[in-house]
């Protein structure tokens, strides 16, 4: 894992790990053609769809354990 190349970040709060995974998105995505309308459409309606009912999406550990159970 690329994490246990750089130990100091397992030290960071979560809000710094949380902010420093934005800022390397942005960088990524900064550097990714944008040629592809429809996806960023669709990333863009979701948002929205997020952003007017946040009450309507599971937490990851919630999802991580469904898939988890289903397996079983």
């Amino acid at each position: 894992m690329i994490a246990e190349r750089f130990p100091g970040l397992a030290q960071l709060p979560d809000e710094d790990k949380m902010t420093l995974m934005a800022e390397l998105w942005k960088d990524v995505m900064d550097d990714t053609p944008d040629d592809n309308p429809a996806l960023a459409e669709f990333v863009e309606q979701r948002w929205q769809e997020y952003q007017q009912h946040p009450d309507r999406v599971s937490a990851w550990s919630d999802v991580k354990a469904r898939i988890l159970a289903s397996r079983a």
